[in-house]
């Protein structure tokens, strides 16, 4: 397999959109547009060859998280699309400067459960309650110097790995609503 990873600079609703998100199961997602309209947010595509076998979206939010979206065409899943997929979408929010990127799994996903278990495989964190799961994939400030002697703890890294969080886990969103 040799996967290529590619910006679309104006992303249509396409042929090839409506053949691999179309193989999703239904329930699984519900992005349907007319023919070729222009589609909000960032869209990357991944071929295989000259074969379209994935496509990822990507849309920041607001407090500086970014929602992500990927689907792989049927015939291609289990052969390391969705990774590869997934692994340029968090390499692309990163770059942007991102905290978070999270991914919501809906309650209608005839699959739920596998794909949540696949998230967190990759790092995602949540419970079986949560719809939507977040990985961290941007960079940590650095504590000054005079923070961290007067805690009593050295400096912690400058930079967090993909899905490494700080200690004490993640912010809940919905306990801090504005």
């Amino acid at each position: 397999m040799s996967l290529a990873w590619s910006r679309q600079e104006r992303p249509l609703w396409d042929v090839d959109k409506r053949r691999v998100i179309g193989s999703a199961p239904a329930g699984a997602l519900d992005v349907s547009y007319a023919d070729d309209a222009d589609l909000p947010g960032d869209w990357f595509v991944t071929t295989d060859d000259d074969r379209v076998v994935g496509f990822g979206w990507l849309d920041s939010t607001w407090g500086g998280d970014t929602e992500i979206l990927l689907a792989v065409a049927s015939d291609a899943q289990g052969s390391g699309v969705g990774s590869f997929v997934l692994e340029n979408l968090e390499r692309e929010a990163a770059s942007r400067g991102t905290n978070y990127v999270y991914n919501t799994v809906r309650d209608s996903h005839p699959d739920r459960e596998a794909v949540h278990d696949w998230l967190l495989v990759r790092g995602y964190r949540g419970d079986e309650r949560d719809l939507a799961l977040r990985k961290r994939v941007g960079v940590r400030e650095a504590v000054p110097t005079h923070l961290a002697a007067s805690s009593g703890g050295g400096l912690p890294e400058d930079t967090l790995p993909p899905g490494a969080e700080e200690s004490g886990g993640y912010v809940d969103v919905e306990d801090h609503r504005y």
